[in-house]
């Protein structure tokens, strides 16, 4: 570095100084400003290394935010030291500079670094403090100088310390936006879905970037048990977490969800309230944290249903802050994104429930048709599944797949207007019987029409007993007619309609079926479909009606 040394009184370097101050003030970044600041002090002073501290009010502790000299000191940056700890401390305790002739036989000298080779090269010290407006706001301190400028260095404390002050409200503005930046966009990203584990999953791992924190975890609660459920965890690999349970009332997260307030704790150790058993379990060590409450507000169902009133459904909890500790504006921030979490998983649960009650009723409806036949016992439930099975293999969409899952369920819902006596025939039945079955399909669709919920799943309705070659009913349809939903829907309706007994003959086994799936194929059936479901029965997907039965009986037995 340049050195700035001279006497105190030579003119001309005190305009050089303050001219190399000036253009550091000129630096926003602050790093920067403050590497180049503690620069300038050391070379004024003829020094060898130095440090410069900065104060955290919220810890009272000094943080060795630039350290200059050799590699092993330089490790030091980022620590902390009580702000009344060393020469440093004084210093700033004091509001004046102290000067040490004997820095190794002065009782307030702790050392710089671990090694003791590199504490001995160090033989004097001097340490102002950066004083603002009647206060400090930090401390220099320069090892091995040759001279003690006291008023220069002042007049650069003084100098600087306004700049430090405006670099360092930039960074937190700048932090501040950036925190609030990903926090809305957090919000917009779980708005977005109403899948209670993409939800979870994204908050966690939001919540912990957001607050700089080594983990989080999320609490809901089972209103059944009156527990709460550790559902998920960023820091624990949750193929590997264990199923944790804690009573309502138990620990700080218990405080917070059973009185929704927001718990700030520095020092888990000084809080009675603090459950120590998830840390026993999952072998991690919280020291500090920050908990808040999900609370989850009315919501007005509408079309007469009422509405579904506030409350807290868990606690959100981030652990261990890695700088600092936990603040007021931390507090706030996991409480907004707390907040629009317990909104989203609200509407999630409501959601779930509705989609719910929707299958039960489908389920309950097929159950029904399928009772009037005991030959097509669990036929629509089995076909359902296949459809499902060949959706995933030929890689469909979630969306289709669901569409495909629910029109397997109906495809046989027309047979609700076919006569028992057709349905319960024990024999083959003659033309006239047969042409009137061959109706179902457009029965079924015609009933399901009417539902706005089912148009995706119309075709599995109105187009599994459909052919490639045109053959099929009941309207004919050829290869380009026919949807994708109805190819798939035919497949596993005549797989699952092979291998299930009937009243003419008995169920054939899974690998002759696959062959006459295979002999259809092109003509009567989609090859990529049949392709599709081979491939799931072959991996232990699916099983056909007398395995899923045998595998029942051995369990019994």
């Amino acid at each position: 570095m340049d050195t700035l040394t001279a006497a105190p009184n030579d003119a001309s370097h005190l305009f050089r100084v303050l001219e190399r101050a000036n253009q550091i003030a000129s630096t926003t970044e602050l790093d920067d400003l403050l590497e180049a600041m503690l620069e300038l002090i050391i070379s004024v002073c003829g020094g060898s290394a130095g440090t410069l501290y900065l104060h955290d009010k919220t810890t009272n502790e000094l943080i060795f935010e630039v350290v200059q000299g050799s590699k092993t000191s330089r490790k030091l940056r980022g620590q902390r030291i009580p702000a009344d700890k060393g020469i440093a401390g004084a210093a700033f305790q004091d509001g004046q500079p102290i000067i040490v002739e004997d820095l190794q036989h002065d009782p307030r000298w702790f050392g710089m670094v671990g090694d003791t080779s590199e504490q001995r090269k160090l033989h004097n010290s001097i340490a102002f403090p950066l004083l603002l407006r009647g206060g400090a706001i930090g401390v220099v301190q320069v090892f091995n100088y040759q001279q003690t400028p006291l008023q220069v260095v002042r007049l650069l404390g003084t100098r600087m310390a306004s700049e430090i002050e405006k670099a360092i409200l930039l960074r937190n503005s700048e932090q501040r936006e950036a925190r609030l930046k990903t926090l809305v966009g957090t919000i917009q990203t779980i708005s977005s879905t109403l899948d209670r584990d993409q939800v979870l999953h994204h908050i966690i791992g939001a919540a912990r970037d957001l607050l700089n924190v080594e983990a989080s975890s999320l609490f809901l609660m089972d209103e059944k048990t009156d527990e709460l459920v550790l559902f998920i965890s960023q820091h624990v690999d949750r193929t590997h977490l264990p199923h944790i349970r804690i009573p309502a009332s138990e620990g700080i997260i218990g405080h917070v969800v059973t009185t929704g307030e927001t718990v700030l704790c520095p020092d888990v150790r000084e809080d009675q309230r603090h459950f120590s058993g998830v840390d026993h379990v999952t072998g991690f060590e919280t020291r500090s944290l920050l908990a808040v409450p999900l609370r989850a507000p009315t919501v007005v169902l509408g079309q007469d249903r009422g509405e579904a009133e506030s409350k807290i459904i868990g606690g959100l909890e981030v652990v261990n802050k890695l700088e600092g500790m936990f603040t007021e504006e931390d507090a706030q921030l996991l409480s907004t994104l707390a907040n629009q979490t317990a909104t989203v998983l609200r509407l999630a649960r409501l959601y779930a429930e509705a989609n719910e009650l929707f299958i039960d009723t489908i389920k309950a409806i097929t159950t029904a048709i399928d009772a009037k036949d005991p030959y097509t016992h669990g036929h629509s439930q089995r076909v359902s599944d296949f459809s499902v099975a060949i959706a995933k293999e030929l890689n469909l969409t979630p969306e289709i797949i669901h569409h495909i899952r629910i029109g397997g369920l109906l495809h046989d819902v027309g047979k609700i207007g076919i006569p028992d006596a057709i349905l319960t025939k024990p024999g083959r039945l003659t033309d006239k019987e047969f042409k009137k079955m061959k109706e179902h399909p457009l029965i079924g669709a015609n009933i399901m029409k009417q539902v706005r919920m089912l148009q995706a799943e119309l075709p599995a309705l109105a187009e599994h007993h459909e052919r490639l070659d045109g053959r099929g009913y009941p309207l004919g349809l050829r290869n380009g007619q026919i949807s994708l939903v109805g190819r798939v829907v035919a497949v596993a309706d005549m797989f699952d309609a092979l291998t299930s007994n009937r009243p003419y003959r008995n169920a054939l086994s899974a690998e002759e079926t696959l062959e006459i799936l295979n002999a259809n194929r092109g003509a009567h059936l989609d090859g990529k479909c049949v392709d599709a479901l081979a491939q799931a029965y072959a991996a232990g997907k699916i099983r056909t009606q007398k395995e899923q039965e045998q595998t029942e009986a051995s369990k019994r037995e």
